[in-house]
C-alpha cells in the first residue's frame, strides 16, 4: 500500500485546544477531545472538500456549565445525550442538549498500527449514572470514518435517554439532501417556514401554507431566509447524506436502524440566527421530549447496569 494511503494519527493544537488528527490520504479528520469530543474538520482529501460547518465568528473554547446549546454551538460533528430540552426527568436535572457536547473527554491514542488508527475517548456522566466511551477509527485506504459508542448504565432501575447525532454540514444551494425515503413530519410547525401544514409527508415533498409542493431535498439561497426541522421515520434503510449536484462529491452517514429508527434534519437556510447549515441527526427517539417519548413507547432505555454499543460511519466520495 502506498505510504500516502496508510492510516496515521497525531496530536497537535488548534486555536489553543488539544486536537488529534487521523488521516489516510482519502480522509482527514480532526477531533477536539476537550470540546465535547467533537470532530471539527472532516476532509475528503482527493477533492480538498471540508464537509463540516463552522459557525462564523465563533472561537473554539470550553462552554460554561449550564450553557444554552444554541448560543454556544460552534458546529462540527457532535452527539446529543441523554436529552434535548433542559429540565427535570427521572429526578435528574438535565442540561440543555445533554451533557456530551459541552464536556471535556479523557482520551488516548489507542492504536497506531499498519491496520488502523484509533482514538479512544471516555468520561463518566455528571448528570446521569453513566460511563460513556467513543472510539474513532480510520483504516488504511478506506473512504469511511467509523465512530463506535459504548454507554453503560451504572445504576439500578430503568434509565431512559436519547442519543442523537448532530453532524452540521458546510453546504450551499448546489447541494442536495439524499435519503433512502420514508415519512416526515415537522418537529414544530411554529419553527417551520418551508412546511406550512401539519401532517405526515413522503420524503422529499411536503406542502407550504398554500398547499404548493415543497421539495425539501433542494436548498434555497440564504437570501430567502428559510428554516425547517423535520422528523423522519419508517425509513427503508439506515443512512442520510448530501451530494454536490455540480461535482458529484458526497457525504453519507450510515447507522443501524435497530438503534436509530428515526432521524431529524435541521435546516437553517438563513432563517435561524442568519446561519446557513444543514445538520444530519439520526436519533433513538421520537419525539425529542423524553417524557413524551416514553409515553409513546419510542424512547431508548437501559436496564440496571445495562450496556448499549453501536457504531456509525461516514463515507466521503
Amino acid at each position: 500500500m502506498p505510504a500516502s494511503e496508510r492510516a496515521s494519527i497525531s496530536q497537535f493544537r488548534l486555536q489553543g485546544q488539544p486536537a488529534v488528527r487521523l488521516e489516510n490520504g482519502l480522509i482527514k479528520a480532526e477531533v477536539l477531545p476537550q470540546l465535547g469530543g467533537r470532530i471539527w474538520n472532516l476532509w475528503h482529501e482527493p477533492s480538498n472538500t471540508q464537509w463540516l460547518w463552522h459557525r462564523p465568528g465563533k472561537r473554539l473554547r470550553a462552554s460554561e456549565p449550564g450553557a444554552t446549546h444554541d448560543n454556544a454551538w460552534p458546529g462540527g460533528w457532535e452527539q446529543i445525550f441523554p436529552n434535548h430540552d433542559p429540565g427535570l426527568f427521572q429526578g435528574r436535572n438535565l442540561p440543555d442538549h445533554g451533557e456530551w457536547w459541552s464536556r471535556g473527554w479523557e482520551w488516548e491514542i489507542q492504536e497506531k498500527s499498519e491496520h488502523r488508527a484509533v482514538l479512544h475517548l471516555w468520561h463518566d456522566g455528571a448528570a446521569t449514572p453513566t460511563r460513556c466511551q467513543k472510539w474513532i477509527t480510520l483504516e488504511p485506504g478506506s473512504s469511511e470514518l467509523k465512530v463506535r459508542y459504548r454507554i453503560q448504565h451504572m445504576g439500578s432501575g430503568k434509565f431512559f435517554f436519547m442519543l442523537k447525532e448532530n453532524l452540521a454540514l458546510a453546504v450551499d444551494p448546489d447541494h442536495r439532501l439524499e435519503l433512502p425515503g420514508g415519512q416526515m413530519t415537522p418537529v414544530d410547525l411554529k419553527f417551520s417556514s418551508r412546511i406550512g401544514r401539519a401532517g405526515s409527508y413522503v420524503w422529499p415533498v411536503a406542502e407550504d401554507k398554500s398547499r404548493r409542493p415543497v421539495d425539501l431535498s433542494v436548498l434555497p439561497p440564504k437570501s430567502e431566509k428559510l428554516r425547517e426541522y423535520i422528523y423522519l421515520y419508517d425509513m427503508p434503510d439506515g443512512w442520510c447524506g448530501v451530494r454536490n449536484a455540480k461535482n458529484g462529491h458526497y457525504l453519507r452517514l450510515r447507522y443501524p436502524r435497530v438503534i436509530f429508527p428515526y432521524a431529524c434534519i435541521f435546516m437553517s437556510l438563513g432563517g435561524w440566527k442568519n446561519l446557513y447549515t444543514v445538520a444530519l441527526q439520526p436519533c433513538t427517539n421520537m419525539p425529542h421530549d423524553l417524557s413524551a417519548a416514553v409515553q409513546a413507547g419510542r424512547c431508548a432505555g437501559l436496564d440496571s447496569f445495562g450496556v448499549l454499543e453501536v457504531e456509525v460511519s461516514v463515507e466521503l466520495g
